[in-house]
Parts: structure tokens; sequence; C-alpha cells
């Protein structure tokens, strides 16, 4: 991780989060933003916006609130995750989670979950190999149509990450330490960069879409979950 020069704290005012909303529009467009008053509510209301600042400027953020379901113990659904282009790769947004990890654990929250698209192979990577989280639920066009830049023109199909934020192995990778996971695995092929399959052949895109929700969502019912992601083979694993 390059962190150098980047400070994260919490935000809160209007003004605050009217950047936060400028940084959505460059990540997805303004089609599906959260807007700024909805922002400055869910934080007064219990949630929060983490921010990273190369000094004065908001690079990437992370959005999250309480999620409260009968039968269940509370936990922090986290909504929203960008990063500027230009500060990419430098493992920000990791750096984002990691720190909405404390959030949660400081106010007695031992569970973080949040959607991502199961063909997206650098968010699985982050999601279930750096993070430690896993999915053992797939949602067929969760979000239905959507007209941001990432998402236009296909299902919105999604796999729910888990994060056992007080699990061995959340804790052993929270300390910096690699983990190697062993033992027989299921594979789900994924393209290795699907945003470029997009641009080169929608139709490919779809079809692609179909398959692994067909080879996933039956499995996650049956009772099976996605524990990691082959970065070599680009493929989901399950067990």
């Amino acid at each position: 991780m390059d962190l150098s020069g980047i400070e994260m704290r919490e935000l809160h005012t209007p003004e605050e989060m009217a950047e936060v909303v400028q940084l959505q529009y460059r990540t997805w467009g303004p089609a599906d933003a959260t807007p700024q008053n909805q922002l400055v509510i869910s934080v007064k209301a219990g949630g929060h916006v983490i921010g990273a600042f190369d000094g004065k400027k908001l690079v990437s953020f992370v959005y999250g609130f309480p999620g409260i379901v009968p039968g269940e113990a509370p936990w922090i659904a986290s909504h929203m995750l960008a990063t500027l282009p230009d500060y990419a790769g430098r493992g920000i947004g990791r750096a984002l989670k990691w720190r909405q990890r404390r959030w949660a654990l400081e106010r007695g929250f031992d569970r973080i979950t949040w959607t991502f698209d199961p063909l997206e192979a650098r968010n699985a990577h982050l999601n279930l190999n750096i993070l430690g989280a896993e999915a053992k639920e797939y949602i067929v066009n969760c979000y239905g149509e959507m007209d941001d830049q990432l998402n236009r023109g296909l299902p919105s199909d999604r796999l729910m990450a888990d994060w056992d934020l007080r699990s061995a192995r959340v804790e052993t990778l929270a300390e910096g330490e690699a983990q190697t996971l062993e033992g027989p695995a299921l594979e789900v092929a994924v393209p290795p960069d699907f945003q470029a399959m997009k641009r080169q052949d929608l139709g490919e895109a779809l079809s692609t879409r179909l398959r692994v929700r067909e080879e996933l969502a039956s499995r996650l019912s049956a009772g099976m979950r996605v524990y990691a992601f082959d970065r070599a083979k680009s493929a989901l694993l399950l067990r």
C-alpha cells in the first residue's frame, strides 16, 4: 500500500457530503448517486462516511449505515466505496475498509455486509482474499436496471459479501499476515477484465452474466459459499 500523504477522517457537514457526491459522479456518473441530503441524515442517524484526503482533496470514501432485521443482530450495511482513478492501485480503498471495520467494532458491531458484482475480478480479490469476507447469497438483478457507466446494459446481479469482523481469518488478515486457503474447491471462471469485455462485446458479457448466475445461484442456495478468488485462473472458489 502507498498511503503517503493520505489522511482519513469521518465526514459530517453538507459541504463534505457535496464532495462525496462529486466523487460519485466521477466514478459512476450522476444516474445512481446517493444525494448529499441522504448522506448527511444517514450520518446523523448512526451511519458513517469516512473519507480519504490528499491534502484538501477527497480521493476516496466509504459509506455505511446500521442494518436491523428482526431475528438478527444489528450489523453495518456498507453501501458504497469509491476511489478516484488517479489514486487506484495504492491500497486506499483497502485501508478504508479496515478503518470501517475499526469503526464498527468500536460501536459493538461484529459484521459488515455489502454487495459486489461477481464478474469484477479486482473487487472479488479485495473482498475475498484481502479482507476475508465470504459470500453466501446470490441476488439476481439486485438493483434493477442501472444507467451508470459501469453497470449500463446488463442485469445488476450481485453477491452479498458477509464480513465476520471477529473471525480468526479476518483477525489474521487485519494484522497484515498473508493467508493461504487450502483444500478442495469448486471453481467458477469469471473474466479477468469484465469492463473490457463489455466494451468489446456486450452480447458476450450478457452470456457470461447468465452463465455465472446459473453456476453460482443454485450452489449458494444449497449452502455453499464463495470464500476466495484465484487470480491466476480468474476464478471464484466455492466450498
